[in-house]
């Protein structure tokens, strides 16, 4: 039976950067992934400066798309439109994702894609886990599993079945080809709760691209249309949706970030922020912490959760306490068009400004995630 030091299921951003940097710690480290790579991942792929340093590494050119986004344009629910300057990064998943893998096979880690986690049980201080691979089953030992396998974790699922329950919600993706009106530079944030009662909806340009989405909680597809024959109409779309792209959770759990020696990271841990319509960031940071626990739990000799526990304590109060202002700010149209006033918008805009500056020299592990 093959043994490991750590063994990572998922190969999103959170799983790759956690791989990557316990690799490169000296961790025999094995990273598995169920699709095969690259893989299309349903996701914006727009992260702000900073996700460089989370990572660890800058993004090559060639993995980033051609157009580049540094505008925003807010619509409030009652049509007020308010523009803004934000450099970001733009890049699709499938690219960006198996460029992540790479990254964390350079730094040592073997990676197997085509390989789903099938089951894992703990046994004193190892955890033996099964894979799969095409029609072949094999069992391995390792003394550290960490969950990256998404907001459908298996892992998570075992550990914690109560998180989860009937899905009724989620996001979808218009994939827009032709030519409209909407600027390859700017992404396009719409605060209207008949387009999304959960989060803002938005559009933007991936090469040639269009992007439309939004997400709900009930009735995604109706939601969806709604919002595409908004953007149609106010953005002159002249082509046709060439793709519809879906993804729904039945994750109904807040933050859990494991037990013992098993850790849970990125969307898996439930640390998507929807009032600051990210995820990523959040993913990587918990990657990179992960790691970081597990190298003080080998000095302390001491399970890694608590070390763990405590490095993402900043993290998780943040996302709980964004959750409970999302709530309030969505309950009417009236209450967002508040949130959305111009005084809070450039309290909210000169906070941007000096906690960008502020992140070019903290270190990554003490970010302050975008936006506020």
């Amino acid at each position: 039976m093959d043994e490991y030091d750590v063994i990572v299921v998922g190969g999103g951003i959170a799983g790759s950067v956690a791989a990557r940097f316990s690799a490169l710690h000296g961790f025999k480290t094995l990273l598995i992934e169920k699709h095969k790579t690259p893989r299309a991942k349903s996701c914006s792929g727009i992260q702000f400066t900073y996700f460089e340093k989370l990572i660890g590494e800058k993004i090559p050119r060639e993995n980033l798309c051609k157009n580049e986004l540094f505008n925003v344009e807010i619509v409030t629910p009652n049509e007020k439109t308010i523009h803004g300057r934000l450099k970001m990064l733009n890049f699709w998943r499938s690219t960006f994702d198996h460029w992540l893998n790479t990254l964390a096979v350079n730094a040592g880690a073997q990676f197997c894609d085509e390989t789903s986690l099938v089951d894992f049980c703990r046994k004193e201080k190892w955890v033996e886990v099964t894979t799969s691979t095409g029609n072949q089953q094999k069992k391995m030992k390792t003394r550290y599993l960490i969950g990256a396998d998404g907001m459908r974790s298996r892992i998570r699922k075992k550990l914690r079945p109560q998180d989860f329950g009937r899905p009724s919600g989620g996001t979808v993706n218009y994939y827009f080809a032709g030519d409209s009106d909407i600027d390859p530079h700017t992404l396009y944030m719409v605060y209207k709760r008949e387009f999304s009662p959960l989060m803002f909806a938005w559009a933007y340009m991936k090469d040639k691209t269009c992007i439309i989405g939004t997400g709900a909680d009930e009735n995604p597809l109706e939601y969806a249309q709604r919002f595409f024959d908004y953007i149609r109409e106010e953005y002159n779309l002249r082509g046709e949706i060439v793709k519809r792209e879906g993804f729904s959770s039945s994750l109904q759990g807040g933050a859990y970030l494991g037990e013992g020696n098993i850790l849970m990271v990125g969307d898996a841990a439930g640390l998507v922020d929807l009032y600051r319509g990210l995820g990523m960031d959040n993913a990587a940071l918990s990657g990179r912490l992960a790691v970081k626990a597990l190298i003080h739990a080998e000095e302390k000799g001491c399970p890694p959760i608590e070390l763990y526990q405590h490095l993402m304590k900043r993290t998780v109060h943040n996302l709980e306490r964004n959750a409970e202002k999302q709530a309030a700010r969505y309950g009417t149209n009236d209450l967002l068009e508040e949130s959305l006033s111009p005084f809070q918008l450039v309290k909210g805009g000169l906070l941007m400004l000096i906690t960008v500056q502020i992140n070019k020299i903290l270190p990554p592990e003490r970010l302050i995630m975008l936006p506020l």
